[in-house]
């Protein structure tokens, strides 16, 4: 109990500077961090750090901006994500746990894609804030969302200068709705807040694209690997003709990097990147399994573990799964992150390939999780969903070795672009060269 009152106590003066950074963002002029001097953002914002919603038999109170930091301090600058390999969750007695289930993401751009979480859970920033201010995140067990609802509608229509916000951003009497309707519109809120988060597209990437006239993005109905070919042989012909320009911050160096990321091939060496990290948020919001699932599960349980772990077929299959929506560990053999197979619909994907069974689409997602950006590494640290792997470099480090793994056959249900990833030593630091090309200059601006 101790450990828990200090850990509340510590906390508090980090809540109090995110509850007035969230006011300092609501007043910020359109265009800084994305945010708008629009009522429904000012709310949206100041929602997004109020720690009132969670449930308060946590051992701390949390808000949307626990997890989702904007925030420089000695560890460094924090993008809409926090330092912890799996973000922390307000521990119950009836559910003594402290870690989520994976890494927090940045949340900037998330208003682009079609489908939320690492496991695709939610199709909607609407249905991700119910979702989260009902769920674990904040506290609360299964079952127990009525009694979220109540409480946030408590807080809001018993509050003057909300029912006042409310009024003016949506026209809307909160006082005058009942729980379910009042979360509905804090999701609106927050949901409006959330889309004003945007990457600038101001990196020394975005710099070296736009100085050299070259492809930043597919064009209509374009397949990402046309678009490295494309992109490639434009730089060539620059380069041939000596007419290529590179702007600060983008040298040699993240060109050579940039060459290895658009490049693929079944032999010789090949990045393979752009196959799933496609410009120009660098991600193709779909789901593929690289084998960090299996890597996890079999350090707990032993090698060959995961390859041996008995799944069900579509036909027998719960789904969601509390035994496959877990962090491995001794104690529960058979539990793991099974990622996007929890949630894949049988039908109606357009990741299901023509004349597919249910079982063999269900099993091509085992252990797929959603492609992240790759715009704002540097503030984004840890990295992959489970937050294992702390650099850049340890992160392609697994790459190659998975990839090497997925050719002989040893990574269960791999994705097939794993195994064009054929990446040397020496094509490590280019890479990341260019990957550091893409961070946007995040501590100018937070102290501007």
């Amino acid at each position: 109990m101790l450990y828990h009152l200090t850990i509340s106590k510590a906390g508090t003066a980090f809540r109090l500077k995110r509850f007035l950074l969230s006011l300092f963002l609501a007043l910020l002029p359109t265009g800084v961090f994305g945010g708008q001097n629009k009522p429904q953002i000012q709310l949206g914002a100041r929602l997004f750090a109020d720690e009132r919603f969670s449930n308060p038999n946590g051992d701390f109170s949390a808000s949307c901006s626990h997890c989702h930091i904007l925030n420089e301090n000695a560890q460094g600058m924090r993008v809409y994500t926090d330092f912890l390999a799996r973000s922390w969750v307000p521990w119950r007695l009836e559910d003594p746990k402290r870690d989520a289930l994976r890494n927090a993401p940045t949340i900037l751009d998330a208003g682009e894609m079609p489908l939320l979480h690492f496991d695709g859970e939610f199709p909607s920033l609407e249905d991700l804030v119910r979702g989260t201010l009902t769920g674990r995140s904040l506290g609360w067990l299964p079952g127990e969302e009525p009694k979220a609802r109540e409480r946030i509608h408590r807080i809001l229509s018993g509050e003057s200068s909300y029912r006042d916000q409310f009024k003016e951003a949506y026209g809307q009497s909160i006082e005058a709705l009942d729980p379910g309707r009042t979360l509905d519109l804090v999701a609106r809120a927050l949901s409006d807040y959330m889309r004003s988060l945007k990457t600038q597209r101001t990196a020394p990437y975005d710099r070296f694209i736009e100085r050299n006239g070259l492809a930043s993005a597919p064009e209509q109905g374009e397949p990402a690997p046309a678009l490295a070919r494309r992109l490639i042989l434009q730089v060539r012909e620059l380069e041939k003709e000596k007419r290529l320009s590179l702007p600060g911050g983008f040298g040699p160096d993240a060109l050579k990097g940039m060459k290895m990321f658009f490049t693929a091939g079944a032999s010789g060496p090949a990045g393979n990147c752009a196959a799933c990290h496609v410009p120009p948020l660098f991600t193709d919001f779909s789901f593929h399994n690289t084998g960090i699932s299996q890597v996890e599960y079999d350090k707990v349980h032993g090698e060959g573990s995961f390859a041996r772990l008995g799944i069900p077929d579509a036909a027998s299959a719960v789904r969601p799964s509390v035994q496959f929506r877990e962090t491995p560990s001794p104690g529960r053999p058979g539990s793991v992150d099974l990622g996007f197979w929890n949630f894949a619909k049988l039908s109606g994907s357009p990741l299901r390939r023509a004349g597919e069974t249910d079982d063999a689409f269900l099993r091509r997602m085992t252990a797929a999780f959603k492609t992240p950006t790759l715009r704002n590494l540097a503030f984004s640290e840890p990295y992959m969903h489970n937050g294992a792997y702390p650099t850049l470099e340890s992160v392609i480090s697994e790459l190659m070795r998975l990839s090497g793994m997925a050719r002989a056959g040893r990574i269960r249900e791999s994705d097939p672009e794993l195994t064009r990833i054929r990446i040397r030593t020496a094509d490590v630091a280019p890479l990341i060269a260019f990957l550091n090309s893409l961070n946007e200059d995040w501590n100018s601006a937070y102290h501007r």
